[in-house]
């Protein structure tokens, strides 16, 4: 990926040297908006080639990224796999807490993540395919994601200065594009999802998120409505090149078929043609709380994979 940072940045760096009195002003009072800016400048072209080493993209996959500079940001867009994308970075609100080498880290994030999220789950749920992420030193306390906006406090990475997953993390809900919690049989699957999709699809395959965040053991999530991890584990037994059981789940969550009173009948549907068929959730809770997979540490410190990764080939699929 270090042709990517390179690229990403000299294009960066061009950009904002067209427009210095309108970034550095800082808190502008204009309302951010829910529709993605338009540019207003010609659009230069970014290649970006992507390894097998760091992302399950194919090697030889070039992303062509035009971007043009616009009233306090830029916008980026290419098209990927006959699907038009964009990112519009609107820097309105922006204190310079975040450093330009992290806005361009999270533009990676996007392109590497994004498309992947929106190709398995967004297609179903016509999820948004232009963004606009905000950063921003005011409101709320790390990120929120709202329609196709996300936003993260501009002293976030200042403070915690790896944790692009987080960008990850508000593109899943993105990816929802509304979940109604009357349809969910625990509001909390609108977070757990978010997080599935945070681990699963960790920016460079984990090399930031698995040293800083962790799944939590069965210990500290015990039941089905707090843990992440079991639909993890759920994933990786149950879906395969023919059935994957995720997309189902995430076609259920976002299809509103089954009031929250009525998951029994939800989870009787997803395991039906599985090695799990006939189980009550209950039953299928309880082999996932005796099982090694439950216990594992997903945290690989700085010198290798973790121990969860290293017994089970959970990200190789996606």
């Amino acid at each position: 990926m270090t042709g990517v940072n390179l690229l990403f940045h000299k294009e960066k760096l061009i950009a904002l040297c067209l427009i210095p009195v309108l970034l550095f002003a800082g808190c502008g009072k204009t309302e951010s908006s829910g529709t993605t800016i338009q540019a207003t400048t010609t659009p230069t072209t970014t290649t970006a080639a992507t390894t097998a080493e760091t992302s399950t993209v194919p090697a030889e996959t070039t992303i062509d990224i035009k971007t043009s500079t616009i009233d306090n940001g830029y916008l980026q867009q290419a098209t990927i796999d006959g699907v038009s994308y964009s990112l519009t970075v609107d820097l309105a609100k922006w204190e310079k807490n975040t450093s330009m080498e992290q806005i361009g880290t999270l533009e990676e994030v996007f392109w590497e993540v994004y498309p992947r999220l929106y190709k398995r789950f967004g297609e179903y749920s016509k999820a948004p395919v232009d963004v606009v992420l905000h950063i921003e030193n005011e409101g709320y306390e790390i990120a929120e994601a709202w329609e196709n906006n996300v936003h993260i406090h501009d002293q976030w990475l200042m403070n915690n200065p790896t944790d692009f997953d987080c960008f990850v993390h508000e593109l899943a809900h993105v990816i929802q594009n509304g979940w109604d919690e009357e349809y969910l049989e625990y509001s909390g699957y609108i977070e757990r999802f978010a997080d599935y999709c945070r681990f699963i699809y960790a920016f460079k395959n984990g090399l930031y998120n698995d040293e800083g965040w962790e799944l939590q053991t069965v210990e500290n999530e015990p039941d089905r409505e707090s843990s992440v991890r079991f639909l993890v584990w759920l994933d990786y037994n149950l879906s395969s090149p023919d059935r994957d059981f995720i997309l189902n789940y995430f076609r259920i969550c976002s299809s509103m078929k089954y009031e929250k009173t009525a998951w029994d009948k939800a989870w009787t549907e997803l395991f039906k043609g599985t090695k799990f068929e006939g189980m009550s959730i209950d039953k299928v809770w309880e082999l996932y709380a005796s099982s090694d997979f439950a216990m594992l540490s997903s945290y690989s410190g700085s010198n290798g994979t973790s121990e969860l990764l290293t017994k089970y080939d959970i990200r190789s699929r996606y």
